[in-house]
């Protein structure tokens, strides 16, 4: 009985930052500092809100093995691509098992209170390339209409949006698509390359990358798998506009 009272007082009277979003469970002052240094208040803030397991689930990429693709060990794809279209691309995290279930939450069921914390987990990527490289814009992978009347709502987008606010970097929608395709995930090698061929074309003109000079354009997707969606959409851009330099942010690399 002595238990259980000095348990409601401990609850009653400690610090509480209310709940974890990702698993709900109660948060409490003394969870771990976090592991890698994001800069920014906001996004650091959003990731404070992670309970002390949730925040050692995630696979932070400390350090990205290929130059390329920022995978974190050894990458075939960038050796075997004949042709590449971006600089290169930066990624927050590993794709394991955790943080699918994570994006699942959010892309699929609708889980918005997600949406801070998973554009603060690109915060430490995006915070790297823009240590290294002066964006002109940041722009997002589209969704077919399709899958954006299912879904309600594009994730890359609304990465994008916040990423460009945090760090004042002009949003600019660059892309649209123009045929929906399978999803990927499904898919071989061979068959991604194929499948996003033809998927993309400028979203219009941009005056302010209309004048020849040379421009970094930070482009957001959700998942880089083997790059072909990445490098179509900066195919697209620099025939549009040929002056300019594509850098891919992405949340997670499988």
């Amino acid at each position: 009985m002595k238990g259980e009272w000095l348990e409601r007082m401990y609850h009653w009277f400690s610090p509480h930052n209310g709940n974890c979003p990702v698993c709900g469970r109660d948060r409490r002052v003394g969870a771990p500092p976090l592991p890698v240094p994001i800069r920014h208040a906001a996004a650091r803030q959003a990731l404070s809100s992670l309970c002390s397991d949730c925040m050692r689930a995630i696979p932070w990429i400390d350090i990205a093995a290929c130059s390329i693709c920022g995978r974190p060990d050894r990458c075939g794809d960038c050796l075997r691509r004949s042709v590449r279209h971006f600089q290169c691309c930066r990624a927050a995290v590993r794709y394991d098992a955790v943080m699918r279930d994570w994006l699942a939450l959010y892309k699929y069921r609708g889980l918005e209170r997600l949406e801070p914390v998973l554009a603060a987990m690109l915060a430490l990527p995006a915070e790297r390339l823009l240590s290294r490289v002066s964006a002109f814009a940041v722009a997002a992978v589209p969704l077919a209409d399709e899958r954006l009347r299912e879904r309600g709502f594009n994730q890359a987008e609304r990465m994008a949006l916040r990423i460009a606010r945090w760090y004042r970097i002009p949003y600019l929608p660059l892309l649209r698509r123009v045929r929906h395709t399978d999803k990927q995930s499904f898919k071989g090698r061979g068959d991604r390359l194929e499948n996003m061929r033809g998927s993309f074309a400028a979203a219009g003109p941009v005056a302010l990358l209309d004048d020849g000079k040379e421009r970094n354009i930070i482009l957001v997707d959700d998942i880089y798998t083997t790059g072909s969606t990445i490098n179509e959409c900066a195919y697209v851009i620099r025939k549009a506009y040929p002056s300019c330099k594509i850098y891919g942010l992405l949340w997670a690399r499988s």
